[in-house]
């Protein structure tokens, strides 16, 4: 049948890549983003730009915002399994609270978004951030065995690997070649808290602004960048590749986010991916 779905599992990926290239929409379904994970992205990205006729270099462009967009996915559901771990490990502290009311309350908290942005800032943002940033370190370690981990440091990544485990927290990808473009739809099962989502849109304007007087790589100055802004850098990077395309990120990239998910649409025109000229 011509619609009938066919799953692949990595390797399966690469040893059907000439047949899947023919296609005008792929589907992915992704835990992390090891280097394999990388690899096959990259090739069947490749694949198809080749296949639209993209220019070399605004194909760098879009494959970096796209590995900087899952790269943010990764982060913010780590992010969020610290987040919701936190926030139990302090409920099941107060001493008065049994673990099965416990886990009702976190469920009840996560979903009312007013409460879990109070809670946010109970936990403290910093030390979420820190705890995060500390996992990728050694998992990057661990990946490149550049650096013998420690007992401690393995049996650290061992106890959040259970923990995402628990959560099960998912990320997934939809590649369509459409008539007049190439869209890209990231989907991870962690929302965007409000007032981090508030930081990443005024960050924007503020790089937009920036971009207008034709300056827009001055926004990665020191003094533009938002360090409480978690995911500031890696979206600013993505925006920065719309505008290297000549096109304004605010058109061709939203991220909108809901209780349990936060999306994000990348929308690139064939005609400014083909283009020669720089």
């Amino acid at each position: 049948m011509a619609n009938e779905k066919i799953k692949y599992k990595g390797t399966e990926i690469l040893q059907n890549l000439d047949q899947l290239i023919e296609k005008d929409y792929f589907h992915f379904e992704l835990k992390g983003l090891t280097k394999s994970t990388r690899d096959i992205v990259n090739e069947v990205v490749q694949g198809i730009l080749n296949r639209v006729g993209a220019n070399p270099l605004t194909s760098f462009h879009l494959f970096s915002g796209l590995m900087e967009a899952l790269l943010n996915a990764v982060k913010a559901n780590t992010r969020f399994v610290i987040f919701q771990d936190e926030l139990l490990n302090k409920l099941k502290a107060q001493g008065q609270t049994p673990e099965e009311e416990a886990e009702e309350l976190l469920d009840i908290i996560l979903e009312t978004e007013p409460l879990r942005d109070a809670m946010q800032r109970y936990i403290v943002p910093d030390k979420i951030k820190k705890v995060v940033q500390k996992i990728l370190t050694l998992s990057d370690k661990k990946r490149t065995k550049k650096h013998n981990l420690s007992e401690d440091e393995k049996d650290f990544l061992t106890i959040v690997k259970e923990k995402v485990k628990k959560y099960d927290l998912k990320i997934s990808m939809k590649i369509e070649i459409r008539p007049t473009s190439v869209y890209i739809r990231i989907r991870n099962d962690s929302p965007i808290m409000g007032m981090d989502l508030n930081r990443i849109r005024k960050s924007r304007e503020r790089h937009a602004e920036l971009a207008k007087q034709g300056n827009s790589a001055e926004f990665f100055r020191p003094d533009f960048l938002d360090e409480k802004e978690s995911a500031g850098f890696g979206i600013a990077m993505i925006d920065e590749g719309f505008y290297n395309l000549g096109l304004d990120p605010l058109e061709c990239f939203d991220i909108q986010t809901s209780k349990k998910t936060t999306t994000v649409y990348l929308n690139y025109p064939l005609d400014a991916l083909q283009k020669m000229e720089f």
